[in-house]
């Protein structure tokens, strides 16, 4: 059984009834490590998947960087999110200053799921209903967390996401997108991020 969670919109404006979108109630996120040890209970050795699965990593980070997207029958397509870099404007359609190449830069890999596995989980899974998730209003403006992410990172050189959720009473997808759109405008906001995955974390832009 999988547990859900109906979960609180933020309000656009008083007179629009209030939301709620579900999501699932994740008991935890599975390593490698754990990946290829449930691989291995077919029969195959941790050894020979760990070597599939690092030689298909490669494989499609080289394929993307050529150009092309990837898919894989029954899973789904990756393929490149680019965009201008940091310190830079998005040049107009028509006239203005163009961007050359070298300002532009990836952002993320995107991942569209296969029609195929979406079914197969659909016919698969069983929901069972968890609870209700609601919105805590923060008592700081956005101008004021901004200041209060300065101050942190000043005082101790960097933040975590857990880190701003616990100095702003922020939720963490709120915190997580916020700190986002405070480090796409380092010039600005003077945050940057450095690393990647689960060790990113925010910093002073030098």
């Amino acid at each position: 059984m999988i547990r859900f969670i109906k979960q609180e919109m933020p309000r656009v404006n008083d007179m629009v009834k209030q939301q709620c979108y579900y999501k699932v109630d994740t008991i935890g996120n599975m390593s490698q490590d754990e990946l290829i040890e449930q691989m291995s209970l077919c029969g195959m050795s941790k050894a020979h998947i760990e070597m599939v699965l690092t030689r298909m990593k490669e494989s499609i980070v080289e394929l993307l960087r050529q150009g092309y997207s990837v898919s894989i029958d029954g899973l789904g397509r990756f393929s490149l999110s680019i965009g201008v870099k940091d310190d830079k404007e998005v040049e107009k359609l028509d006239g203005g200053e163009k961007r050359n190449a070298a300002s532009i830069k990836v952002r993320n890999v995107l991942f569209a799921a296969d029609k195929k596995i979406v079914k197969e989980l659909n016919r698969k899974c069983r929901f069972e209903r968890g609870g209700t998730c609601r919105l805590t209003k923060c008592k700081f403006t956005k101008e004021q967390r901004l200041d209060m992410a300065r101050a942190f990172i000043a005082k101790h050189q960097l933040m975590r996401i857990n880190e701003y959720m616990n100095i702003t009473g922020l939720k963490k997808t709120a915190a997580s997108q916020e700190l986002r759109q405070f480090a796409e405008s380092p010039s600005i906001t003077g945050i940057t991020t450095v690393g990647r995955g689960s060790s990113l974390v925010y910093v002073a832009m030098k």
